[in-house]
């Protein structure tokens, strides 16, 4: 059985009367199967408000993975002082 590999691209995050959305391109097996745009609340996708376009039938634990994508893309960067906690003396 060939494992499912799903990634998100051409992410882009926005501002509307104070509230957040998110809009991507979710990628299975390196073929876009759908974009989802959605609102976000406390860094959490709202999925029961979320818009799709084209496949839309995403299992919970897909959609976790897709979460933590999400959540992964739109952090800063860590800086140096985060990444390691090692001092030169």
């Amino acid at each position: 059985m060939t494992e499912k590999r799903i990634a998100i691209a051409n992410l882009a995050q926005s501002e509307i009367k104070g509230r957040n959305f998110v809009t991507f391109d979710v990628a299975m097996n390196g073929h876009v199967i759908a974009t989802v745009d959605a609102p976000l609340m406390s860094g959490r996708i709202l999925w029961t408000h979320a818009a799709f376009h084209g496949f839309s039938d995403f299992n919970p634990g897909e959609k976790v993975l897709l979460e933590a994508e999400v959540d992964r893309a739109l952090s800063p960067p860590a800086t140096v002082g985060q990444t390691s906690s090692w001092r030169h003396h």
